[in-house]
């Protein structure tokens, strides 16, 4: 369905705009699919995230606060996440022997255990949301998509600048 059909638009914003548009509703529609396969599996798409940095860490563990840096969904709060995540028994924290104020999280046998269960499913959901591009295709979209963001993170004044809150 066309960005103006589905958005009901008499007529077609400017491109970027219509970019824009594109991007919140492609985030909208992923996000539900992965929503669906993660709830399957007694996970948010949060938690999951969080799994993900957890067990792709230092056999250490990391600090809240670096989880925090690498989360995707950074509205997130992350103390809350694993708190609930160490309640399931998928990560639990333990002091850092060099900082006692610091507490480090690691993933246990049992996330690790969920997170390979989730490897295929999540690998197939993502060769399937995107067949319909080739190789080639992902990785100029992917390409493009990263400098946008990198122009975005570029802008930080741009918010002030707009609701005139730098006046």
């Amino acid at each position: 369905m066309s960005l103006q059909e589905e958005l009901q638009m008499s007529r077609l914003p400017a491109p970027g705009v219509q970019l824009m548009l594109q991007l919140m509703l492609t985030r909208e529609a992923v996000v539900r699919v992965q929503e669906r396969l993660f709830e399957a599996h007694g996970l948010t798409i949060q938690q999951y995230n969080v799994l993900r940095i957890v067990r792709g860490g230092p056999t250490k563990g990391h600090p809240i606060y670096e989880i925090e840096r690498r989360m995707i969904y950074r509205f997130a709060n992350v103390t809350r996440l694993v708190d609930r995540l160490e309640v399931q028994g998928l990560l639990k924290r333990v002091a850092d022997p060099k900082d006692r104020r610091v507490s480090r999280v690691l993933i246990t046998p049992k996330g690790r255990r969920l997170m390979e269960r989730l490897d295929e499913p999540v690998h197939d959901m993502a060769v399937r949301l995107t067949s319909c591009c080739d190789e080639a295709e992902c990785l100029a979209m992917a390409e493009q998509l990263e400098r946008l963001r990198e122009h975005c993170g570029k802008q930080g004044g741009l918010q002030d600048e707009l609701t005139g809150a730098s006046s």
